[in-house]
């Protein structure tokens, strides 16, 4: 990562803060984009980096100015996500609210789809996008139905867009149950009994870190050989 220049859009908090923060100090140029500048500004401090920009990823016109304005960069990871904030996603299909299910959709699958139009015209050799799903998108959970949708067209767009761009390289991350602030709406008594009653469940006896999904993204996007795929960071969810 030394050296090279790294876009993280939803970089300002969660796991994306936590991606932008392992890549700084692998010796990255860091960008971080987010929808509002109070957070922008309060992970450029935090980080010790120059650049932050405020953007809606689903916005074309604007993804595709912001990567005309950045330049030549060498990796992109859109870690965006809509979920916390549009709640009447999460129910069955019988009863979602299908305007919350399409704010999901454009943040989650169209945003990234936005990214894939414009960012390989900047991204230099050996550049890859890295994009994130979720564990809906292998396993059934209640009132996930859109949430699961959605994720499963982020992997199938990757997996198809990895041959069409090549090489550069597309991957994506489906993380499991990770303790990131996107939760903290629910009281934390019940929260912390989530936590546990979930990493209890898991072969590895515990939920995710925003460091375990970082440590997965720096991975995949320094492996030049990994293209194409979904790396399952999930504690083994997959398995059970």
């Amino acid at each position: 990562m030394k050296g090279q220049r790294i876009v993280v859009i939803g970089g300002t908090a969660g796991m994306g803060l936590a991606i932008a923060e392992a890549a700084v100090a692998a010796g990255a140029a860091v960008v971080v984009a987010s929808r509002t500048q109070a957070r922008v500004d309060a992970a450029v401090n935090a980080l010790g980096i120059d650049e932050g920009v405020t953007i809606d990823i689903g916005d074309e016109a604007a993804v595709g100015a912001l990567f005309e304005r950045l330049g030549p960069v060498d990796h992109v990871v859109v870690t965006a996500n809509a979920a916390a904030t549009v709640p009447g996603a999460i129910r069955p299909a019988s009863d979602i609210d299908l305007a919350a299910a399409d704010q999901f959709m454009r943040t989650k699958f169209w945003g990234p789809y936005h990214v894939a139009r414009h960012a390989p015209k900047t991204l230099r050799e050996g550049g890859s996008l890295l994009f994130f799903s979720g564990a809906a998108a292998g396993r059934s959970l209640p009132g996930h139905t859109a949430i699961a949708a959605t994720n499963g067209a982020v992997e199938a767009f990757a997996k198809q867009l990895a041959k069409e761009i090549a090489p550069i390289r597309v991957n994506v991350i489906s993380p499991g149950l990770v303790d990131t602030s996107a939760y903290d709406a629910i009281p934390e008594a019940r929260r912390n009994e989530m936590y546990a009653a979930a990493g209890a469940s898991l072969p590895v006896g515990r939920i995710g870190t925003v460091q375990d999904i970082a440590d997965a993204a720096l991975f995949a996007l320094g492996n030049r050989f990994l293209t194409g795929a979904v790396l399952d960071v999930d504690g083994g969810r997959q398995v059970l």
